[in-house]
């Protein structure tokens, strides 16, 4: 290999350039839309926080678009791999955080749909879930569905599966 082909293997192809200029582009539009305090835990200069204030306050398309390629050259100095890494542990958790919820949706219309049975099945998963009480508030929210009523204890009973229930990596 000579010396020529050694120092274009490292070189970047213009393509490429503009492939990582765009995604650090596409990362500044991000960093507009989510909320003031996840944005602090960022590690972001002073003058890139700046430059996304500025963007949340213009309204019009095209200055958008120029202050959010102006975030983008800002960002070409940052810890990108930081600020990646961060948002990913964010879309983790959240994602995470709709699991739960799915999960203590489907409980709720199991417990509601099948009475004792999925009451015994989940206090053999979740011993720590007082029976009594949750019989009590399946057998309310069974009657409030079967009156059409508004869902007050079928919300009563998702907040309490939400408030005892212990989730682990592996339930």
């Amino acid at each position: 290999m000579t010396h020529q082909d050694d120092q274009e293997s490292t070189e970047k192809s213009k393509t490429q350039v503009k492939k990582e200029l765009l995604e650090i582009t596409e990362l500044g539009e991000r960093l507009l839309e989510i909320p003031q305090t996840l944005l602090n835990k960022l590690p972001l200069s002073d003058n890139c926080l700046k430059a996304i204030e500025e963007g949340r306050k213009i309204n019009h398309h095209t200055g958008k678009k120029r202050q959010i390629k102006y975030i983008g050259k800002i960002l070409r100095d940052e810890d990108l791999d930081g600020i990646r890494a961060e948002l990913a542990i964010t879309d983790q958790y959240h994602q995470l955080e709709v699991r739960k919820q799915h999960l203590l949706e489907q409980w709720r219309d199991r417990l509601m749909a099948e009475g004792d049975t999925a009451t015994f099945e989940l206090l053999q998963l979740e011993p720590s879930l007082d029976r009594q009480q949750l019989r009590q508030m399946v057998r309310n929210a069974q009657k409030e569905k079967e009156l059409e009523k508004a869902p007050k204890f079928q919300r009563e009973l998702f907040r309490y599966l939400r408030d005892n229930m212990q989730f682990s990596e592996e339930g």
